[in-house]
């Protein structure tokens, strides 16, 4: 396969668990979006996701190795209902072992797991995307860098995308599940206000610059790593980063390819935009 057979890489928001069951523009998206990629050429034969909500030990990846996924419902307080849905998908032992062997090639240390479901960040948005879960799906964490500076943190995640690039030319399509802004902790100050926080459109502007620089492909990786650690607007718009870093390992995988925005909407201290790399 040549690169111009890549497969696109994505970076969504995958909002919260709701998204599952509630009509919005967000799930129409989605559904849109699965259309598009049951027309890709080359058809996809497993999709790998990145999710905000796992994250291995520090400085270590883990990737999910099973043959079928059960459902982790790591979620609180909502009806009872929500702990019974199902998304009856199959993992992909074989493209476990190949992410495992892809990061070992590059330095990054990464260990297999089985015994912990896919999280919401995954089956809540590929329940909408794709209603009937026929491509087997892998899930890999991130990496603990919660010690580390927020220029090391997106570097990091920079270097694992730039070791799944390949993946793209083995037919395999890469999926960063984070939110562009997520800040629920100024939810309540901002609920019921009818006002979106003064934070979420300026970062959101930001996420837009940075992925559409056309440059080397080391020097946009440098201006995204710089600018968004130097925003004014990153605590806010992420008090913690584990829903920003999916969006660095897809800009890793991307390589230079353009990129498209496909999604945008704000909710209070939210932003579920969408973005893809290298889409035809």
């Amino acid at each position: 396969m040549t690169h111009a057979d890549s497969l696109p890489v994505y970076a969504i928001s995958h909002a919260g668990p709701n998204q599952a069951v509630d009509e919005t523009v967000t799930s129409d998206f989605f559904a849109k979006l699965g259309q598009k990629w049951l027309s890709l050429e080359p058809a996809p034969k497993a999709i790998l996701v990145i999710s905000g909500h796992w994250e291995g030990a520090e400085g270590v990846i883990r990737v999910r190795t099973s043959e079928q996924n059960q459902l982790y419902y790591d979620f609180y307080n909502f009806p009872d209902h929500m702990y019974k849905l199902q998304y009856p998908s199959k993992g992909s032992p074989q493209l476990a072992a190949r992410v495992l062997e892809l990061l070992g090639q590059a330095n990054i240390p990464a260990e297999s797991e089985t015994k912990r479901g896919i999280d919401h960040g995954v089956w809540v948005p590929l329940l909408r995307i794709l209603p009937k879960p026929e491509i087997p799906i892998v899930q890999m964490s991130l990496a603990d860098l919660r010690g580390k500076s927020a220029e090391y943190a997106f570097e990091y995640h920079i270097r694992v995308g730039q070791a799944l690039k390949q993946l793209r030319q083995e037919n395999v399509l890469i999926v960063a599940s984070g939110t562009a802004v997520h800040n629920l902790r100024e939810l309540r100050t901002y609920m019921g206000t009818g006002r979106v926080a003064p934070f979420v459109k300026p970062f959101d502007d930001l996420l837009d610059h940075v992925v559409s620089i056309e440059t080397s492909e080391e020097d946009r990786h440098k201006a995204a790593v710089h600018d968004i650690a130097n925003s004014p607007h990153l605590t806010a718009a992420h008090p913690s980063l584990d829903h920003l870093l999916p969006f660095f390992v897809a800009f890793g995988a991307a390589g230079a390819d353009k990129s498209k925005k496909l999604h945008s909407n704000h909710i209070v201290t939210l932003s579920e935009s969408a973005w893809s790399f290298g889409e035809k």
